[in-house]
């Protein structure tokens, strides 16, 4: 019986972003390398958190970065269209740190499959970061699992 780990089926470089940096810069990020979140790092390279757009979206828009948490930080509410645009504008001057997903599960490169599986089903996640001694090393993403599935072996 074949048994993948996390290394195998990564998506590798990892695309990072300083905490310190407007989630526009982040938003920009995303769209240009075509990824759904980013690794926030220090400035050691360690791994901080998570910014995912999932995260930060509310359940029912397409506005990206519009999650109740950002929302808090701000201190205004989606609730009210005529303000969109304003919540947007504020949104963009937010910093990753404050929009960031502190407590993110994470993986070891030589985690199994299974592992990987069950954590994504059981806290909801899209993307768990893969760290070496804390520092960023890949990326598995639920679009990675489904081409596991689109493989023969």
């Amino acid at each position: 019986m074949l048994t993948k780990l996390a290394r195998e089926i990564m998506s590798s470089p990892v695309i990072t972003i300083a905490a310190d940096k407007p989630v526009s810069e982040a938003a920009m990020v995303m769209l240009e390398k075509n990824v759904g979140s980013l690794v926030v790092v220090d400035e050691s390279g360690q791994f901080i958190g998570l910014l995912s757009e999932s995260k930060y979206l509310p359940e029912k828009t397409i506005l990206p970065f519009l999650r109740q948490s950002v929302l808090r930080v701000l201190g205004s509410e989606l609730g009210d269209p005529e303000n969109i645009e304003e919540v947007i504008n504020e949104t963009r001057n937010t910093l990753v740190g404050d929009a960031m997903q502190q407590d993110a599960e994470t993986v070891a490169p030589g985690t199994h499959l299974a592992e990987v599986a069950r954590l994504m089903v059981d806290v909801g996640s899209h993307h768990l970061p893969v760290l070496e001694e804390g520092k960023p090393v890949g990326m598995i993403s639920r679009h990675d699992l489904l081409t596991l599935f689109a493989k023969d072996s």
